[in-house]
């Protein structure tokens, strides 16, 4: 993967991914700080942070800044993680330097008015209330929050209506001037795009950024609280996750992970998937995840099915467990797993915003950058030794599920106790 690299003087960090045989850029900003860097009284002020960057400048109101980008034909927006912040842009390559001046002023010169602050926080309220509404979300908030309760990572992202209530200039003022700083930032482009004109334009627009150096996250690995866990909605299907604690990014068992995991609920010839929803009619949507993070992570398998189906899907998803930790996977599922995520880990890489996000995220994680030609190698390296070891290390522990349904939580743990 031939990538270029540059820090500026004041801390920022330059990366780029030339594509020259297309006409468009993908750029992202990638500050340093998730809602896990946030205390319990400012949990959801890094997303709401991230709104105010588009809600005016000293020189340009919020209209002022989608206008401009609608003139470019650009394509912008921003979201959120646990342990970064990205505000993107993609547009035609002779728009770079129109592009990036918006940006820059963006998050360097934000005025987080008061009457801008008090509308936003409408906008935010009515995301979290989204969001609540919609069980199969609000299942892994609550799983996250009860397996890492306690920790930062358990903290909601969108925060809570009575903290996003009290946000202030003052509080906003103060988180920009503690993380929105030259040596958190990582600026990340692919496309058509030059590596020394883009550090030119970067210096030029970037100068007035305060400078500083990356923030060393503390990474108090979590406790993961294992039993059930549930919440009560009027809803038809029950939504359920049934977990683990994993390894945090970057772990030397990634790849093992991802085809344990995509050989369980990745894909449609999937155990899990062929077991609940294609022999049974028990699921529409079931598969399995990973989140990781810096020092620690959750595994998952999501399944939605009806209240009554609970104790015969949670028994299935525990018999396909056992089975991984007790024979070796067979060659021929092993090749066909691995032949997936090679195939898909390539045609995800075709656009300039999969290679953007790609060299942003790991940059500002602080991961090696590693080619997706590494990365095919590092999958077809696995074998079913390795993964039926990490199956059986990793689900020895005690599980945790998480039920969002109508039933009360009583009835949940008469179904599933």
């Amino acid at each position: 993967m031939i990538f270029s690299k540059t820090t500026l003087p004041n801390g920022l960090t330059v990366i780029s991914y030339p594509m020259p045989a297309v006409r468009s850029i993908s750029l992202g900003l990638w500050f340093n700080v998730g809602s896990r860097d946030e205390t319990v009284s400012q949990a959801g002020l890094t997303h709401f942070m991230e709104h105010m960057m588009f809600k005016g400048t000293s020189t340009m109101g919020p209209l002022d800044i989608s206008m401009h980008f609608d003139k470019l034909g650009a394509e912008f927006n921003a979201f959120t993680s646990k342990e970064y912040t990205c505000y993107y842009a993609r547009f035609v390559d002779d728009r770079l330097e129109d592009a990036l001046s918006v940006l820059a002023e963006m998050v360097i010169d934000s005025v987080f008015a008061q009457d801008a602050i008090d509308t936003e926080r409408e906008v935010v309220l009515e995301e979290i209330a989204r969001s609540e509404d919609a069980p199969d979300d609000y299942v892994f908030e609550l799983y996250s929050s009860k397996t890492f309760e306690n920790h930062p990572l358990g903290l909601p992202v969108l925060g809570s209506r009575e903290l996003v209530s009290s946000y202030t200039h003052d509080d906003c003022r103060n988180f920009h001037d503690t993380h929105y700083h030259a040596g958190n930032l990582v600026l990340a482009a692919a496309g058509n795009v030059d590596h020394d004109a883009l550090v030119k334009l970067t210096q030029k627009h970037f100068e007035s950024m305060k400078p500083g150096i990356k923030a060393q996250r503390v990474l108090d690995k979590p406790t993961f609280n294992s039993g059930v866990y549930s919440a009560t909605r009027d809803t038809e299907q029950a939504q359920l996750i049934y977990g683990f604690p994993w390894f945090g990014v970057g772990d030397e068992r990634r790849y093992i992970g991802s085809v344990l995991t995509t050989i369980l609920g990745g894909s449609m010839s999937s155990r899990l998937f062929q077991e609940i929803r294609e022999k049974r009619g028990l699921a529409y949507s079931v598969y399995a995840t990973q989140a990781c993070y810096q020092g620690a992570g959750q595994w998952c398998v999501y399944a939605g099915t009806r209240p009554s189906n609970l104790k015969k899907v949670v028994a299935l998803i525990q018999n396909e467990l056992e089975a991984l930790s007790n024979k070796l996977v067979p060659n021929e599922e092993l090749q066909r797993t691995i032949d997936y995520l090679c195939g898909q880990l390539l045609l995800g890489l075709e656009t300039t915003n999969s290679h953007m996000a790609r060299l942003g995220k790991r940059e500002v994680l602080g991961l090696e950058q590693v080619s997706p030609e590494q990365q095919v190698e590092g999958y077809k390296s696995v074998t079913a030794e390795q993964v039926l070891n990490l199956a059986q290390t990793m689900f020895a522990a005690k599980p945790a599920i998480a039920v969002v349904s109508s039933k009360s939580p009583e009835e949940i743990n008469s179904i599933l106790l």
